[in-house]
């Protein structure tokens, strides 16, 4: 008889591994050896760069099932999955290295998408923390904070095209960012700094009311909370061709995502007011 194939060795010794206390790799070799009723001429049989081929064998579907998720890395005597169970349970002919490579890449997926979802959850638990701070700045330097925040939107220097009005005499109105030096050019934003109550649509006709005595077209509300679903209809409904006036919503995870996006992170909160 001569030495199985390597498709031939993986479902046995993953069944060995199964029923079995295999603690080295050289007991699997002459158990499966027995198994296949092998010659010591079989067994003799080398490789190229010297070793037993038998041996390499094993050794290569030993590595190909660790891979594959059907067997634990690292762990004497060697175990099987529960992935490893449900293979068997399927009472499979024969397990190729096709398969085992399909495990193994779905595996790899899957891995992926984990250390994804854990960075998207670190993520979120950090501007979570962040913003609960940006909460406790106060309403004048969150103005500045918007218009610090919005002249990288737009890649401007701060102190040179963003404007803060007066807190006294703003007329609903808190910063102007001047793209260029007409009045067609100006953007105008309101900053409202809340700690737990969405803004409400009340809010943003008041905004809106303020640009079109300004007979503006753009402007910006930022927040630290989040608005209602009346808020954001309206301003969905401002955006009609008849009317056309484009308010964006930025609300406080949206305002954390671009501060962290601009690296402005260090910049804005170690400054205490």
């Amino acid at each position: 008889m001569a030495l199985p194939s390597y498709d031939e060795i993986h479902l046995p010794l993953l069944k060995l591994i199964l029923n079995n206390s295999v603690n080295r790799l050289k007991e699997a070799v002459e158990i499966l050896a027995k198994e296949f009723g092998l010659t010591d001429e079989e067994l003799n049989e080398r490789v190229p760069s010297g070793g037993r081929k038998f041996y390499y064998q094993v050794s290569f579907s030993l590595m190909l099932l660790t891979r594959a998720g059907l067997i634990f890395k690292g762990i004497k005597p060697f175990r099987t999955t529960d992935s490893a169970r449900k293979v068997i349970a399927q009472n499979p002919n024969k397990i190729t290295k096709r398969c085992l490579d399909d495990l193994a890449n779905d595996r790899q997926v899957k891995k992926i998408k984990k250390e994804k979802d854990l960075e998207e959850k670190r993520l979120l638990n950090s501007y979570n923390e962040y913003l609960q701070k940006l909460k406790g700045i106060n309403e004048t330097y969150f103005e500045h904070v918007t218009g610090l925040v919005l002249s990288r939107v737009y890649n401007i220097d701060f102190i040179s095209n963003v404007e803060i009005t007066p807190p006294n005499n703003d007329g609903g109105i808190d910063g102007i960012i001047h793209l260029g030096e007409g009045e067609e050019s100006k953007v105008y934003f309101e900053a409202k700094r809340k700690k737990d109550r969405p803004i409400p649509s009340s809010f943003l006709r008041d905004f809106t009311g303020a640009l079109v005595a300004r007979k503006a077209t753009t402007g910006y509300y930022v927040t630290t909370t989040r608005y209602t679903n009346e808020a954001i209809r309206f301003v969905e409904k401002l955006r009609d061709p008849y009317i056309n006036i484009n308010i964006t919503l930025i609300d406080g995870h949206k305002l954390v995502e671009l501060i962290f996006k601009y690296n402005l992170e260090n910049e804005v909160i170690p400054i205490k007011q």
